[in-house]
């Protein structure tokens, strides 16, 4: 099989979806690799690392029409569905629920998807998903306490005299963020529907309403985290309960790339990142691990790569087994 390398195009994003010493091993299996030239620069990897390792520098147009697999970091953008073609393998994190016209137009090409957040072992996990989780909660907790302070337009607090709440406090995001700020903050609220194993104690609310109403009321910093698999981020923040919320507050909100939880967020950028809706503070950009490459593509490819190898050795058969014959519907 020909696997494609191309760069990625999103704004800001440094990740890249296979790395030299992946090729390496692929290319030992007698799979052909396509790099596009400087893919792996904001990630710390030199196109001589990707020749060592038996990859071939090439343009983005040659790794998209040459490859029979692409492998990316995030969806792809309009400007390459003109690569689009019957058979053709993508495996990235393509979110169709925020993506709708992306999943028609695999539909419609009969491109086979690999979403990234579709693949789930015994017990219900999603291990690639969950690896670039982590990092998302980790990043939300800092850009969380950069946006709170005066010069960024925040309350001028520091975390140790914020309340912070988490919604979704118990999927890996949450868990990574409210490991993070239960140390950092003066007051931590853990929201997420009941579960007797929540491990949160006397910080655990239930969600709902008016128990999401109140926490926002108190609270200085809300990170969003709650997603319904398969159906995105459900819309548990109203504009009312954000007009509530103190001037200088911030939300961040890792839900924006399934479509968020608030109805004042809105995707940004890294380039662009906030805006102010109600006097609260918004950071809701798709792609926030995509601000710590380094640390970001080492965790993206130890999770995904077995399943790429899986995909490259078997082909059809072997998405089957992974998705168990998941496509966009």
């Amino acid at each position: 099989m020909i696997v494609g390398v191309p760069k990625e195009i999103k704004d800001t994003e440094g990740r890249v979806a296979l790395g030299p010493d992946e090729a390496r091993k692929l290319r030992e299996v007698g799979h052909d690799i396509l790099v596009e030239t400087g893919t792996g620069i904001l990630s710390g990897l030199s196109d001589e690392e990707y020749k060592k390792a038996g990859a071939k520098i090439v343009s983005a147009e040659e790794v998209w029409k040459k490859a029979d697999m692409i492998v990316k970091v995030k969806e792809p953008l309009a400007e390459e569905w003109k690569y689009f073609r019957a058979g053709l393998i993508i495996a990235t994190f393509f979110h169709f629920p925020a993506n709708k016209e992306l999943e028609a137009e695999c539909l419609k090409k009969k491109v086979l998807t690999v979403p990234y957040e579709a693949i789930t072992v015994d017990g219900g996990s999603r291990p690639v998903l969950a690896a670039m989780s982590r990092v998302a909660g980790e990043v939300a907790a800092d850009v969380g306490a950069e946006y709170l302070r005066r010069e960024n337009g925040g309350k001028g607090v520091l975390l140790k005299d914020a309340t912070v709440t988490i919604i979704g406090a118990m999927g890996s995001v949450g868990r990574r963020a409210y490991d993070i700020l239960k140390r950092r903050s003066a007051k931590t609220i853990a929201i997420d529907v009941p579960s007797e194993s929540a491990g949160y104690g006397q910080d655990y609310r239930s969600s709902g309403s008016k128990n999401i109403a109140e926490a926002l009321k108190e609270s200085d910093l809300v990170i969003g985290a709650a997603v319904n698999r398969e159906k995105g981020a459900p819309r548990l923040i109203t504009r009312e309960m954000v007009q509530a919320m103190g001037k200088g507050s911030v939300i961040v909100d890792v839900s924006i790339d399934e479509g968020g939880i608030s109805e004042t967020s809105r995707p940004t950028s890294h380039s662009e990142p906030t805006y102010v809706e109600e006097g609260v503070t918004h950071y809701c950009v798709p792609n926030m691990p995509g601000a710590v490459p380094r640390s970001s593509t080492k965790a993206l490819t130890a999770a995904s790569f077995p399943y790429i190898l899986r995909i490259a050795n078997g082909r059809k058969k072997a998405i089957d087994e992974i998705l168990s014959a998941r496509s966009p519907k």
